[in-house]
Protein backbone atom coordinates (compact mmCIF):
# COMPACT_ATOMS: atom_id res chain seq x y z
CA UNK A 1 0.00 0.00 0.00
CA UNK A 2 2.81 2.26 0.49
CA UNK A 3 3.49 2.28 -3.54
CA UNK A 4 2.64 6.52 -4.09
CA UNK A 5 1.84 5.38 -7.65
CA UNK A 6 -0.96 3.10 -6.42
CA UNK A 7 -1.89 5.06 -3.61
CA UNK A 8 -5.58 7.24 -3.83
CA UNK A 9 -7.92 8.61 -1.53
CA UNK A 10 -9.90 5.34 -3.03
CA UNK A 11 -7.34 2.79 -2.10
CA UNK A 12 -7.00 4.69 0.75
CA UNK A 13 -11.11 4.78 2.08
CA UNK A 14 -11.09 1.08 0.35
CA UNK A 15 -8.63 -0.07 3.25
CA UNK A 16 -10.23 1.82 6.07
CA UNK A 17 -13.96 0.22 4.89
CA UNK A 18 -11.97 -2.81 4.71
CA UNK A 19 -10.57 -2.69 7.95
CA UNK A 20 -13.94 -1.60 9.49
CA UNK A 21 -16.00 -4.66 8.32
CA UNK A 22 -13.34 -7.28 9.20
CA UNK A 23 -11.96 -5.91 12.32
CA UNK A 24 -14.83 -3.95 13.71
CA UNK A 25 -18.22 -5.72 11.58
CA UNK A 26 -19.39 -2.45 10.73
CA UNK A 27 -22.08 -3.23 7.88
CA UNK A 28 -20.38 -2.64 4.91
CA UNK A 29 -23.82 -1.29 3.64
CA UNK A 30 -22.98 1.93 5.83
CA UNK A 31 -19.80 2.79 4.79
CA UNK A 32 -19.92 5.85 2.61
CA UNK A 33 -17.56 8.48 2.43
CA UNK A 34 -19.87 11.01 4.52
CA UNK A 35 -20.55 8.83 7.11
CA UNK A 36 -18.39 9.87 10.34
CA UNK A 37 -16.87 7.30 12.71
CA UNK A 38 -19.43 8.31 15.37
CA UNK A 39 -21.97 7.79 13.25
CA UNK A 40 -21.02 3.84 12.78
CA UNK A 41 -20.58 4.48 16.51
CA UNK A 42 -17.09 4.05 16.84
CA UNK A 43 -15.47 5.01 20.49
CA UNK A 44 -11.80 6.67 21.13
CA UNK A 45 -10.94 2.95 22.34
CA UNK A 46 -11.85 1.37 18.70
CA UNK A 47 -10.26 4.61 16.57
CA UNK A 48 -6.74 3.93 18.04
CA UNK A 49 -7.51 0.67 17.28
CA UNK A 50 -8.26 1.06 14.27
CA UNK A 51 -5.00 3.17 13.97
CA UNK A 52 -2.45 0.92 14.29
CA UNK A 53 -4.62 -1.37 11.76
CA UNK A 54 -4.32 1.00 9.60
CA UNK A 55 -0.96 2.69 10.61
CA UNK A 56 0.16 -1.19 9.74
CA UNK A 57 -1.23 -1.60 6.22
CA UNK A 58 -0.43 2.00 5.19
CA UNK A 59 2.93 1.75 6.64
CA UNK A 60 2.76 5.65 7.64
CA UNK A 61 2.52 6.63 11.15
CA UNK A 62 -0.83 7.68 12.37
CA UNK A 63 -1.05 9.73 16.20
CA UNK A 64 -3.88 8.50 18.09
CA UNK A 65 -5.69 12.08 17.71
CA UNK A 66 -5.23 11.83 14.10
CA UNK A 67 -8.62 10.10 13.88
CA UNK A 68 -11.62 11.29 15.61
CA UNK A 69 -15.30 10.34 15.91
CA UNK A 70 -16.26 13.61 13.91
CA UNK A 71 -14.32 12.76 10.79
CA UNK A 72 -16.09 11.07 7.91
CA UNK A 73 -14.14 7.80 6.05
CA UNK A 74 -13.26 10.55 3.40
CA UNK A 75 -12.03 12.99 5.47
CA UNK A 76 -9.69 10.48 7.51
CA UNK A 77 -8.77 8.97 3.90
CA UNK A 78 -7.52 12.40 3.18
CA UNK A 79 -5.70 13.23 6.01
CA UNK A 80 -3.80 9.56 5.44
CA UNK A 81 -2.86 10.37 1.96
CA UNK A 82 -1.08 13.61 3.16
CA UNK A 83 0.81 11.72 5.40
CA UNK A 84 1.86 9.11 2.71
CA UNK A 85 3.12 12.08 0.59
CA UNK A 86 4.83 13.16 3.65
CA UNK A 87 6.88 9.95 3.94
CA UNK A 88 7.64 9.26 0.19
CA UNK A 89 10.87 10.38 -1.60
CA UNK A 90 10.57 13.44 -3.63
CA UNK A 91 11.20 11.84 -6.78
CA UNK A 92 8.77 9.58 -6.19
CA UNK A 93 5.38 11.92 -6.43
CA UNK A 94 3.48 12.75 -9.45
Amino acid sequence: MTSSTTTSTQTIEAEIRSCLTERFGVDSSSLESGVTFEGLELDSLALVELSDVLQESIGVTIADDDLNAEQTIGEAAALLLAKVHETEPTEQRS
